[in-house]
């Protein structure tokens, strides 16, 4: 097509003056038109829209607020997780969490990150760091969202609030979900039927002596075929709040459990015994 609209215009240019400066000046903008139509036409990429888990379709609430760390982060910050049982969808603004303490003095904290548990998965708690009160002297009590914070669903967090949790307080399960292995990213046991998604208050790590297998055998999960014990774990050393039970049944679960002072928070206050509901998919 290139080639015989060339020759034409050759043909062209032996004529006359006027005709063949408007031929030609058509043909140029046909040979353009005819290079640019080779050129694949690339859909434009927009960013995946996250799967949706067990916890998605939950009231929408905040499940904790942990004053984890007072002064311990670097320049003297402290560090409070807030959990909410629905994922966070939306842009974080600091100025949208108030932080109340004892005295009645509200703080908005400096920085509010999702990191260290920012996959796609997870998401559910924001991490807040800044000058949140301080202990003994006027500690925070309580949590609120005075801003916009949308969560999975498109629900708005604007006008939740949580108690805190005390500093001295060792960190409690408060979520849990059925997953299966394609929802979430790791190996795991080729036996496993499901993955229990544990979410504790805030980051939890094993008590000195502690060994894996006293790890994976202090949690147990209540199923309608009987209660049973995690084949192995996952999610383990990130520093994160999650970690995943591997269990080798498929029957509904209903609820876990974890032994008391076998994990510790960053601040190596112990884990007390304490269990949570498991959410699961409901079925079509």
């Amino acid at each position: 097509m290139k080639q015989l609209l060339i020759i034409i215009a050759a043909v062209v240019l032996r004529k006359n003056s006027t005709m063949r400066r408007l031929i030609f000046n058509l043909i140029v903008v046909a040979v353009a038109l005819t290079l640019t139509g080779c050129v694949k036409y690339k859909k434009p990429t927009t960013t995946p829209v996250a799967e949706r888990i067990a916890l998605d379709k939950h009231p929408a609430h905040i499940v904790s607020a942990f004053f984890g760390l007072d002064n311990a982060l670097p320049r003297g910050r402290d560090g409070m997780p807030v959990t909410f049982s629905r994922r966070v969808e939306g842009a974080l603004d600091p100025t949208a969490f108030t932080v109340v303490t004892r005295s009645g003095i509200r703080l908005h904290p400096t920085f509010a990150t999702t990191r260290p548990a920012h996959e796609t998965a997870k998401r559910h708690t924001v991490l807040l760091i800044g000058e949140l009160g301080s202990e003994p002297e006027d500690p925070p009590v309580k949590v609120e969202i005075t801003g916009h914070l949308i969560l999975a669903g498109g629900t708005d967090a604007h006008g939740m609030s949580a108690p805190v949790t005390p500093l001295s307080d060792g960190p409690s399960l408060v979520l849990a979900y059925a997953a299966q292995h394609e929802q979430i990213d790791g190996d795991c046991p080729p036996e496993t039927k499901q993955i229990i998604v544990v979410i504790w208050a805030g980051g939890v790590r094993p008590m000195p002596g502690v060994t894996h297998d006293a790890h994976r055998l202090g949690y147990s999960v209540v199923t309608e075929d009987g209660e049973v014990t995690p084949i192995g774990l996952g999610n383990l050393g990130d520093g994160d709040n999650y970690e995943h039970l591997y269990l080798d049944t498929a029957a509904i679960p209903l609820r876990v459990s974890m032994k008391g002072g076998l994990l510790m928070d960053p601040r190596n206050d112990p884990n007390p015994m304490t269990s949570v509901d498991i959410a699961i998919t409901s079925q079509p």
